[in-house]
């Protein structure tokens, strides 16, 4: 049996390392792209993709930009935008985008990894709009952009 695929979008060294190690891990296999040039060249040529995590801050896109081409290629791959700013509009225009999760560095990595080691993807992908930051995970109410 394969190996999940997944897609990490950092162009800071360290955090692409770090969660390529993270995903590789929680048993994905992982490609890492320091930019968004790089994911879509690999999201072009790839015919599977179950996770991606991005960031929102990318030298030559955005999260929210990367976060529509992962969605019209692969509608049912979940997606993790992660970014230092807890901004409750930014958590909306990624869910508006297709985002599945918005995670707020370095608050959320260990609560992903927890949620993928034991095989939640879906849950994740399906669950309704999650928010994992300083606080914890909680999932954005569906009907408003308020979070519930």
């Amino acid at each position: 049996m394969s190996k999940n695929s997944a897609l990490v979008c950092d162009d800071t060294p360290a955090n692409l390392d770090f969660l390529e190690r993270l995903l590789t891990q929680a048993g994905f296999a992982v490609f890492g792209a320091p930019n968004g040039k790089t994911a879509i060249d690999y999201l072009r040529a790839s015919d599977d993709l179950k996770l991606a995590v991005i960031d929102m801050e990318l030298p030559d896109t955005n999260g929210l930009q990367l976060t529509q081409d992962i969605r019209q290629h692969f509608p049912d791959a979940c997606i993790v935008v992660a970014t230092v700013h807890d901004d409750r509009l930014l958590m909306e225009s990624v869910r508006n985008k297709g985002g599945n999760v918005f995670l707020v560095k370095p608050h959320g990595f260990m609560e992903l990894f927890k949620r993928l080691s034991a095989n939640r993807l879906e849950k994740m992908r399906d669950g309704g709009f999650l928010v994992i930051d300083q606080y914890g995970p909680r999932v954005m109410s569906k009907s408003k952009a308020r979070l519930g």
